[in-house]
């Protein structure tokens, strides 16, 4: 069975449980999707970001709980570019070795030697459940720090109990008075990388802001998919034809297309551009950061906004807890609801334009 048919195959009883199955995890492991954007020293395939993003795409496509999974340990694995030699090969020698956590600096750190006692609590753990190593961001005394502990420091509350992307594990976990050596802590920003390559040049706050617009685009291409399948069997009751036949369904599903087809070509358009400033060893400029952080929001929105109109399109079929477009509808929002594609970046960007020096330290 191919990763995709396994994943779909998979997708019920991960929703059922609130996490992904063995199987799919395995798989993820076994096709190195934890490593997709990791350096190929740690068995990671530096795969380009436009690349990255077509994948998760893909993958979200399937499922959307398994595509974000894949962003978030794709984008954790990614600290092995900007960590110290020593603490790399400490936490990404083992191949196989997830890796997953939350930059929030909500860790607390007080010096200690060789390092810093640390005691905190953080949400929004997504695939922590699954990982080996967990980050924290932790606030230290020299400032806050992207912070890597390993899982039997860390203790786990099943807090994830939400609409949507219910299979991500996305728990509360928290450290009480955890020693963190130094080595264990970078701030991926204006720091001189462990090794060098064009994921250290790119902006690092950008990643999540990617991530999550691929992974609602995947959603609502699926939706789209998903619609286009039923319309071509449903006749709806006190009707004569079926949705296929009838041209408001046509259209709409036509709009659906042309509006997700737009806002992923916006995404990747702006990315490569990003992705060719990072290649060629230049800091991304402002107007580009913006335009890329506003075509991520736009893609969230627009395939949210899709993903609803091919759940209204469906009727009452949509309703059931067997349709694939009810769990579309959920992940979709909830997905979406990520600050860090938030509408709030239109602002950002109209600032930027209009000449008004927006804050742009985070982007």
């Amino acid at each position: 069975m191919s990763l995709h048919a396994l994943i779909r195959a998979e997708a019920a009883g991960s929703e059922r449980d609130r996490r992904l199955t063995d199987a799919v995890v395995t798989a993820l492991v076994d096709h190195g999707v934890h490593r997709l954007i990791a350096p190929k020293r740690y068995g990671g395939a530096e795969l380009d970001l436009p690349s990255w993003s077509r994948e998760l795409q893909e993958l979200s496509r399937s499922d959307a709980s398994t595509g974000w999974t894949a962003m978030t340990t794709t984008i954790s694995s990614s600290l092995a570019w900007y960590l110290s030699q020593e603490a790399a090969d400490e936490i990404f020698t083992d191949p196989r070795a997830l890796i997953a956590g939350t930059a929030a600096p909500l860790g607390r750190a007080v010096a200690a030697e060789g390092g810093y006692r640390v005691t905190g609590r953080w949400g929004w753990g997504s695939a922590v459940t699954h990982a080996a190593w967990v980050i924290g961001g932790t606030l230290t005394p020299e400032g806050p720090r992207l912070a890597v502990y390993p899982r039997s420091d860390v203790t786990i509350h099943d807090t994830w109990d939400a609409a949507g992307l219910c299979a991500t594990s996305s728990h509360e976990f928290s450290l009480d008075n955890a020693f963190l050596p130094v080595r264990r802590t970078v701030w991926p920003i204006g720091v001189t990388p462990g090794i060098e390559g064009p994921v250290t040049v790119f902006p690092y706050f950008s990643f999540l802001a990617v991530g999550v617009a691929s992974v609602c685009l995947g959603v609502a291409r699926r939706a789209i998919e998903e619609i286009e399948a039923l319309a071509v069997e449903k006749t709806p009751q006190h009707a004569t034809t079926r949705l296929a036949e009838q041209t408001g369904s046509q259209i709409e599903i036509a709009l659906m297309e042309a509006r997700l087809s737009a806002a992923a070509a916006f995404l990747h358009e702006v990315l490569s551009t990003a992705w060719e400033f990072a290649v060629n060893g230049s800091p991304t400029p402002d107007p580009v950061k913006a335009r890329l952080r506003l075509a991520c929001s736009f893609a969230s929105g627009e395939a949210t906004d899709v993903t609803q109109k091919a759940f209204a399109a469906g009727g009452g079929s949509s309703v059931f807890a067997s349709s694939p477009l009810q769990r579309c509808l959920r992940d979709a929002h909830v997905a979406a609801q990520h600050t860090v594609v938030s509408r709030r970046l239109f602002e950002t960007y109209a600032m930027l334009r209009l000449g008004l020096e927006p804050d742009m330290s985070r982007f």
